[in-house]
C-alpha cells in the first residue's frame, strides 16, 4: 500500500493540488479577520472564533473538493484512466491510497489552518474570547474527523461527473443544509451537519456566527461522540462505494 500512496503523491508534485493545502487556510483565515474588523472591537476579540466556524461552514468542504477533484482531473486530462487501467495493479489498492492521500492532504491542511490559529492568538491578545487555544485546536481536529465521509464521496462524485459539479454540490449543500440543520434537533440526519455540530460546544458559537448564552443546549458535548462514529461509519460506506466503482474501470 505504500507504493501505492508514494506514486499518488509524486503525481501531485508541482501541481495545485499541493498549492490549495495552505492557500484555501489562509484565505478563510484573511476572510474571517476581515469581516472580524469591520464588526469593531467586540467582535475581533471572536476571530479565532470566527475563523474555525467559517471553516466548517465552507472552507473544509472546498478543500476536500478541490483536492479530490484536482485529483482525478490528473488522471482525466492525461488518459483518462487509460494508464492506469492497463498497468498490473490492483485497482482496489490504488483506489484506497487515493482516498488516504486525500485524507493526508486535508489533514495536512487542517493543521496549516491550527498554525494560522495560533497566530492570530498571538497577534491579538483578546483572541480566542469565548473558549481556550487549545479548545480551538481540538475543534478543528474533530471537525477534520466529523468531515472525513466527505472524501471518498468527492472522489467518486468527481469521477462521475466533474470538478465543477463536486465543488458546488459539496461547498452548497454544506454551507446552506449543514448550517440550517447544525443547531436543531435532527442534525444527525444530515450528514453535511455533523462536523458543525461538533464545533458548536467547543467554540461556543452558533453556526451562524453568534455567541451563545452560558447553559444553551446546543453547547452539550454529548454530540461529539454521536458525530464522530455516524462520520466513521459513513466514511467506511463510502470508501467501499468508491473502490468497487473504481475497480469496474478494469472492465470498461
Amino acid at each position: 500500500m505504500y507504493v501505492y500512496v508514494k506514486s499518488e503523491i509524486l503525481k501531485t508534485k508541482r501541481t495545485s493540488i499541493r498549492k490549495m493545502l495552505w492557500l484555501i487556510p489562509l484565505l478563510c483565515s484573511l476572510l474571517a479577520l476581515g469581516f472580524s474588523f469591520l464588526g469593531g472591537p467586540e467582535i475581533i476579540r471572536l476571530s479565532t472564533e470566527t475563523i474555525i466556524n467559517q471553516w466548517g461552514i465552507l472552507w473544509l468542504s472546498v478543500l476536500i473538493a478541490l483536492t479530490a477533484g484536482l485529483l482525478n482531473n490528473l488522471e482525466f486530462k492525461s488518459t483518462r484512466f487509460k494508464t492506469v487501467i492497463g498497468l498490473p495493479i490492483n485497482l482496489q489498492k490504488k483506489e484506497i491510497s487515493r482516498i488516504l492521500l486525500v485524507t493526508e492532504f486535508v489533514a495536512l491542511g487542517s493543521l496549516i489552518l491550527i498554525a494560522f490559529i495560533i497566530l492570530t492568538s498571538l497577534l491579538l491578545q483578546t483572541s480566542p474570547y469565548l473558549v481556550s487555544l487549545s479548545s480551538c485546536i481540538l475543534a478543528v481536529i474533530l471537525v477534520f474527523v466529523a468531515a472525513l465521509w466527505q472524501i471518498p464521496f468527492c472522489l467518486w462524485l468527481s469521477r462521475k461527473t466533474n470538478l465543477l459539479i463536486t465543488l458546488l454540490l459539496n461547498s452548497m449543500l454544506n454551507l446552506n443544509m449543514g448550517s440550517f440543520f447544525a443547531p436543531t434537533k435532527d442534525w444527525w440526519l444530515i450528514p453535511y451537519s455533523w462536523h458543525l455540530r461538533v464545533q458548536i460546544p467547543l467554540t461556543k458559537l452558533h453556526s451562524n456566527g453568534i455567541p451563545l448564552p452560558p447553559n444553551d443546549e446546543l453547547l452539550s458535548y454529548s454530540v461529539i461522540p454521536i458525530a464522530i462514529i455516524l462520520s466513521l461509519l459513513l466514511f467506511l460506506i463510502f470508501s467501499f462505494i468508491s473502490v468497487k466503482s473504481f475497480s469496474k474501470l478494469e472492465v470498461k
